[in-house]
């Protein structure tokens, strides 16, 4: 894949803006209904996903998307399932990680030549 840095980018800003928006619906419930869209965390969530949004352009300008796009995807999934599982406290049973080793596995047969 061309610019990796760049795509590795859009992933971790992908799944930081999913943890971050985790942690805003937690406030959210706490909150009062106008608050809760103020949130630092929901704020930061959407800057997340605006950064990701724009080096994912770039990642598939230069990137045939076939390949791009379910690669980003994956590694998306990866990083979510770990992070949930280390941050979260979120189980990560066999099943998950059985599941988290066959996308692995499939990026690593997409990325081949």
């Amino acid at each position: 894949m061309k610019e990796p840095l760049i795509a590795l980018i859009a992933i971790i800003c992908n799944t930081g803006a999913q943890l971050a928006m985790k942690y805003a619906g937690r406030e959210q419930q706490a909150a009062k209904a106008f608050a809760a869209w103020l949130s630092p965390w929901l704020l930061f969530a959407v800057a997340l996903y605006g950064i990701s949004f724009l080096l994912t352009v770039r990642v598939f300008a230069v990137n045939p998307l076939s390949v791009a796009s379910p690669t980003m995807a994956g590694c998306t999934f990866l990083l979510i399932t770990l992070a949930s599982g280390l941050l979260l406290n979120e189980g990560l049973g066999y099943q998950k990680m059985a599941g988290i080793s066959l996308i692995f596995i499939g990026i690593v047969m997409l990325t081949r030549n």
